[in-house]
């Protein structure tokens, strides 16, 4: 069910993500699903670094991301392609809110990953849904991210 826009400004605040907006939303009953819309008119080539404004393609997807409320969140990212001026070869938009082909954001990454500090990665999976390979997927990404090798990462491995 997709409720009336005037909630959508209200909602794009308490999502927080700089650049992005939301700009419709389904309430599933324990579920919402925001539609939202990152402002950037260009993207970097990662291979030779021009500066495109050639959109190729839109890649559709949903991306877990912190609840609000006592709903599930997810994002319908539109993560868009665009195709080098340059040196003509498509490329992905990075989005600053979630890695490359990851279904979660980086914060709801790390809240994960502070839950399993706290707990287990069994029960932490079981509150969240999600299954025990994900959320270890998610301790080594954010493991990965902060570009060394958490102590507390080989310490949770264990539990």
């Amino acid at each position: 069910l997709t409720h009336a826009r005037a909630m959508v400004p209200l909602l794009t605040e308490l999502l927080g993500l700089l650049g992005v907006d939301v700009e419709s939303y389904e309430d599933l009953g324990d579920r919402l699903i925001l539609s939202v819309e990152i402002h950037a008119e260009e993207a970097i080539c990662p291979r030779c670094g021009m500066l495109s404004h050639r959109l190729h393609q839109n890649h559709g997807y949903l991306v877990r991301d912190l609840a609000i409320s006592h709903y599930q969140t997810y994002l319908r990212v539109n993560r868009r392609q665009f195709k080098c001026s340059k040196c003509g070869k498509p490329f992905s938009e990075p989005l600053e809110f979630v890695g490359a082909r990851r279904t979660y954001t980086d914060r709801y990454a790390a809240w994960i990953v502070n839950q399993v500090k706290h707990s287990d990665t069994r029960n932490v999976a079981l509150n969240e849904g999600l299954s025990d390979d994900l959320v270890w997927s998610m301790v080594e990404y954010m493991s990965k991210k902060t570009h060394h090798r958490c102590e507390w990462a080989a310490t949770l491995r264990n539990r």
